[in-house]
Order: structure tokens, then sequence, then C-alpha cells
């Protein structure tokens, strides 16, 4: 599948949780360069609140599993070490040190097709996600909170191809990595 061709199933699967409204109109979805790219090793560096979290209708929440936790932090290093802090309560100033003088419990890498790899220390495999960077102001009427340009979306799909959850992240001001 060609890089164009990733980026364009990558919109339409965005575009089905979201009305893209960049500059004040709609994307086409002919040319989904408008709204989105693939990330790079330098958009990662840093730290990331997640501001939003949407699964697939079929995906059944288990609201005790860390994974669907609605407070989390993602934490890119230069070396490629990577924090990832979930919390069921807002994270707070002392929460955020914590998380960045933590040993890193996982590394990271982003591929040629821009698709993020993050690897937990000692698992055999690593996890893939797709990774785009907003171009454009994205607003979805479920929501109050628009994904603004900057803005990192992860997808993970599951082993059918179809995706399980979308993650807006949002890169966060003050200290990081």
């Amino acid at each position: 599948m060609t890089h164009s061709a990733v980026v364009a199933l990558a919109l339409v699967l965005f575009a089905g949780s979201f009305t893209l409204w960049p500059g004040g109109r709609a994307v086409a979805l002919d040319d989904p360069r408008e709204a989105l790219r693939s990330c790079t090793r330098t958009d990662l560096i840093g730290t990331w609140a997640m501001i939003r979290l949407g699964t697939a209708p079929s995906v059944r929440v288990d609201a005790t599993d860390p994974y669907f936790y609605p407070y989390q932090r993602y934490a890119f290093s230069a070396d490629r070490r990577m924090r990832h802090l979930t919390a069921t309560v807002p994270v707070g100033p002392e929460e955020q040190r914590t998380i960045l003088s933590a040993p890193a419990t996982m590394t990271w890498s982003v591929d040629d097709g821009g698709r993020l790899l993050t690897r937990k220390i000692g698992a055999a495999a690593p996890e893939v996600d797709a990774c785009q960077i907003l171009l454009a102001k994205v607003s979805d009427p479920r929501s109050p909170v628009p994904g603004l340009p900057g803005d990192l979306v992860l997808t993970h799909y599951g082993e059918d191809g179809k995706p399980i959850a979308r993650r807006l992240l949002r890169k966060m001001s003050g200290p990081g990595e």
C-alpha cells in the first residue's frame, strides 16, 4: 500500500468519527494531505496529554483496564525511551514529575510509513499504531474539544485490520523530556 493510500485510509477512518473543518471549510477526501500527515520521529519528542479517546462500537470497554483510563500521558524522549501514564483522575504536576523521573519501561520508533512502534521492555513484538499529525482544525459534534493543528492522532488496529481505539494527543507546554 502506498504512503498516500495509507494516509487516505487513515483519513477516511478518522473522518468516520470527526468532521473536518480546516480554515472554516470541509476537507475533500480526495486530498487527505490537507488534514493529516504521517508522523516523524521529531514530531513525537516531548510530553503529550490525551485529550480524547474513542473506541469502535464493537469494542467492549472495561473501565478498570488502564488502556481505557480517561487521563493519559505519553513522554517520548530523544533517546527512544518512552513512558506512559494512565490514571482515573486528572494528572497534576506531581504525577507529571513522577512519570518523567521514573525508569522507562518502553522503547519507541517511527517506521518509514509513519507508524509508531512501541515495545515494552522484554516483549517479543512491538505494538503498532497509525500515527498522524493534524494539519487542520478538526471538530467533532460529540466533543467540545476540537483537534488542533499539531495534535497527534494514534489509531490502534485489531488483528482484523479494523480500528479499535483512536487517541487524540496534544503536546504539553512546560517541563518535558
